[in-house]
């Protein structure tokens, strides 16, 4: 071999020697390039691992603070439906209270209002007014009717207050009106048919009750005031049933009502349709001589006198002294001796 080839070869395998050499240095850089990635791949793993327990932990948490919440929410629910049957129970036993309590003071008020009757010997009510006052209580029986807004127009004319005892007419929805104005309510029978609500004492409350229950509907509020048709002195309805009004009397009272007659009539069921003059006269000439007047007028659709006789009659009272009031529960009975 010659010297050159001998060259060449050992050129050819320096050559050889120094690309193996840098491959090698290549290999070692990758191998530590992978052997560091997967190194901290398998921290990162071990990171998410640490993770997901912790996600799980707080998970646990929450699903526990849920429940607790539902439970205490679970529990303040019971309480408030507790509270709220409490409530209820007290309500009503404090309207049975005052239901129970109206009818003791009815009770005492007809006890009293009966001894006095007893020992006076009539019902002028000369105790129903304060010494040095005139009272009068205007009273309307029968409607409402087509009068009943004028009457209420010259009532707040003269600012008097006045009562209607009420039938279950076809204008018994200006029973609102009436209410509106400042007046009282009371109940005279739906029917006022002698010959029905005098049969029995059934028959009676059942027929009260179809206007009392009307009258509710329309006002909101229950009456408790009630004058008997023919009041309670009347000596027809024994015709229907003896003793039909002393029973009455006694179960209106016990069942809470008030119930009031009179001690001065208008004369404005005398006729048809009176004068003016005639009714105006015996309004004055009974209220003579008295502190305290309960007037019998009438709301019907015949009475147009009475509607124009009413000016002159709250005149006149007025000069006599007389103050208006509405009755209420309260107020003096002017009670008939009972005859039946």
């Amino acid at each position: 071999m010659s010297k050159s080839a001998k060259i060449a070869i050992i050129s050819v395998m320096v050559l050889l020697a120094a690309a193996l050499s840098a491959t090698v240095v290549l290999l070692v850089r990758e191998n530590q390039s992978v052997t560091a990635a997967m190194a901290q791949v398998n921290q990162n793993e071990s990171r998410v691992a640490e993770a997901n327990e912790k996600i799980k932990e707080y998970e646990e948490q929450i699903a526990r603070q849920e429940q607790e919440s539902a439970d205490e929410t679970a529990k303040l629910q019971k309480k408030l439906k507790e509270a709220e049957a409490a409530k209820k129970k007290l309500e009503e036993e404090n309207a049975a209270l005052k239901k129970e309590i109206e009818t003791l003071k009815a009770q005492k008020k007809a006890k009293t209002q009966n001894l006095v009757l007893n020992k006076s010997g009539n019902s002028v009510g000369q105790s129903a007014a304060p010494d040095g006052e005139r009272i009068c209580y205007l009273t309307f029986d029968d409607g409402p009717s087509d009068n009943t807004l004028a009457i209420l127009k010259v009532l707040a004319q003269y600012d008097a207050k006045a009562t209607f005892f009420v039938i279950n007419s076809s204008k018994l929805d200006y029973v609102q009106n009436i209410v509106e104005a400042g007046h009282s309510v009371g109940l005279h029978t739906a029917s006022h048919k002698y010959d029905k609500i005098y049969t029995g004492t059934d028959a009676f409350f059942a027929d009260l009750k179809k206007v009392s229950d009307r009258v509710e509907k329309i006002c909101g509020e229950k009456s408790m005031l009630i004058r008997f048709p023919g009041g309670s002195s009347n000596l027809v309805s024994k015709k229907y049933s003896a003793g039909i009004m002393t029973k009455l009397t006694g179960m209106v009272t016990e069942k809470g009502y008030a119930y009031f007659d009179w001690n001065v009539d208008s004369g404005d069921a005398d006729a048809a349709n009176p004068r003016v003059a005639y009714i105006r006269n015996h309004v004055l000439n009974g209220a003579k001589n008295k502190n305290s007047i309960c007037v019998l007028m009438h709301d019907a659709k015949a009475k147009t006198n009475t509607v124009k006789a009413l000016p002159e009659i709250i005149e006149g009272l007025q000069k006599m002294g007389y103050t208006f009031q509405a009755l209420t529960p309260e107020s003096y009975g002017y009670h008939h001796h009972i005859n039946n």
